[in-house]
């Protein structure tokens, strides 16, 4: 590694850059999508960049109603809205709100926006970390060095990213503030500490290399684009039988495709080793060369790739080495949306006394979610976009509402798999069914009411006799009266407080 250069730490004068974010939250209930929870308050760091825009970690807005930033030596806070989310790689961008903007840049100055860091810092490189720490109103600068780089997993369902890891503390509130290296540039932003008992003062930084291409991405006139994903699975190749049986040569180092994403239309295949990505070679744990003899698994270098930037692979397939045309990757999103108002609105279908959600991954967490249905969502999230018996989402029966429609049945947070024997692709296509279903019911109905005026009695509804099945995963069906679910569905909305019986995208 190159050795670290002279220390010029950053100035007080580029700590003008750094902004207290306070935060006014509310988050949608992946239970009851239809509600949100009591608005919750916190704080976080945030950093001014180019274009007026302030930099900080999507963690801290995440959700937001209200934003309010107050420059470093000021006591008056300024109304700003998040323009960009960017929950894959932890970032956003906040901008002030229009009607306060002049008043906000010209409360900061002259001051310069923070310059990112043309490289990763060097091990035992000295840096700040600059944010406002929860307990206090004042700015905190703790001071520490460089320990490694790394590439380590998010909070689910963000992948893996590049970080580096240092030893200054990194607490709450700090989240979102610059970290500057010792040449005065900011070297990537705070975004957490690791809190596990085994370990003291670790904390870890979003480099500046992943800014860069995370505000590339933000560039994008239909919005965000989220980062590449790693399209295939792969094994090591360390065992000297795994070697044997696929033939792989003592000279050829890398690691075997096990499943390939159908958007790599034949550029890699299972089977093949992979041994190269732009030209960098992999070892047989899948490992590649950083800098110096630094080690990184290899899933960076597609992970941190910038909008438009093609791909070359190298593989040894069939007894010699291929190198298939360069591809440009993109992001392959799972079958379970991942974050609410991101990347998926949290919809709703009230079916009679039934509440039913697509399955998204953040169902995981709760106590309800039995293995089984983690067991669905691990196998299902592993199957590739063009690979889902052309399911569009999974149907989740979220909750069994108290009725005498319902009475008996005690069968929540199950799959649906089936709507009277029609294999389900999305929620959308489930009330397309039931929606059907009701004009049934309607049709039938009015003509008992014409038939009634005939004859000159009193109409009284009767059951048509048109039922809804509902298959369900590993459970027994459930069978519904139509006409009673169409009864119920006013009365369960007003007992519960839904304003309406569905909400899918696109609706108005």
């Amino acid at each position: 590694s190159p050795p670290p250069p002279a220390t010029s730490l950053a100035s007080p004068s580029v700590w003008k850059t750094v902004c207290l974010l306070e935060v006014v939250s509310i988050l949608w209930i992946p239970l009851c999508p239809w509600t949100r929870t009591q608005q919750v308050s916190s704080c976080g760091s945030g950093f001014i960049i180019d274009r007026r825009r302030i930099l900080t970690n999507n963690h801290v807005v995440a959700n937001a109603i209200d934003v309010r930033v107050r420059p470093h030596g000021s006591a008056k806070r300024y109304a700003a809205k998040v323009t960009t989310y960017g929950p894959d790689v932890d970032l956003a961008v906040v901008e002030i709100e229009e009607s306060v903007a002049d008043d906000f840049w010209k409360s900061v100055g002259d001051t310069e926006p923070a310059e990112l860091s043309e490289s990763l810092p060097a091990l035992q490189e000295t840096v700040q970390a600059l944010g406002f720490p929860t307990g206090g109103r004042t700015i905190c600068v703790t001071e520490g060095v460089v320990s490694r780089v790394d590439s380590i997993e998010l909070t689910p369902p963000a992948d893996t990213t590049l970080v580096i890891q240092i030893d200054a503390a990194i607490n709450p509130g700090n989240s979102g503030g610059p970290v500057f290296d010792a040449r005065g540039h900011c070297a990537g932003v705070a975004f957490c500490n690791d809190v596990r008992h085994t370990s003291d003062n670790i904390g870890y930084v979003i480099p500046a290399e992943v800014v860069r291409c995370f505000l590339q991405r933000c560039d994008n006139k239909d919005g965000y684009i989220m980062s590449p994903s790693v399209p295939y699975r792969w094994h090591k190749l360390e065992n000297q039988s795994l070697r044997s049986a696929h033939k792989v040569p003592d000279g050829i180092s890398g690691v075997l495709l096990t499943s390939v994403a159908p958007a790599m239309d034949g550029a890699l295949q299972v089977g093949d080793v992979l041994t190269h990505i732009d030209g960098r070679s992999i070892s047989d744990d899948g490992q590649i060369q950083l800098r110096g003899s630094e080690l990184i698994q290899h899933r960076y270098l597609l992970r941190n790739k910038r909008i438009g930037e093609p791909t070359v692979f190298r593989v040894f397939r069939e007894g010699q080495q291929v190198e298939p045309a360069a591809v440009e990757l993109c992001d392959l999103p799972p079958i379970c949306p991942r974050w609410p108002d991101v990347d998926y609105l949290p919809e709703y279908l009230i079916l009679g006394a039934l509440a039913l959600v697509p399955l998204a991954q953040s169902h995981v967490w709760y106590k309800e979610c039995h293995s089984e249905l983690k067991a669905t969502i691990y196998r299902w999230n592993r199957r590739w976009p063009g690979d889902r018996d052309n399911k569009e989402g999974l149907v989740l029966l979220v909750t069994v509402f108290a009725h005498e429609l319902t009475f008996g049945y005690r069968r929540g947070w199950r799959i649906v798999e089936s709507y009277n024997g029609i294999s389900i692709t999305s929620l959308r296509h489930l009330r397309e069914l039931w929606h059907r279903t009701r004009d049934e019911v309607s049709e039938v109905r009015g003509k008992q009411r014409v038939e009634a005026e005939k004859a000159g009695v009193p109409y009284k509804p009767v059951s048509p006799g048109i039922f809804v099945r509902l298959g369900l995963q590993s459970e027994d069906d459930i069978w519904l009266d139509a006409s009673a679910c169409i009864d119920a569905e006013q009365g369960v909305l007003k007992t519960h407080a839904i304003e309406r019986p569905s909400f899918i995208r696109g609706d108005t």
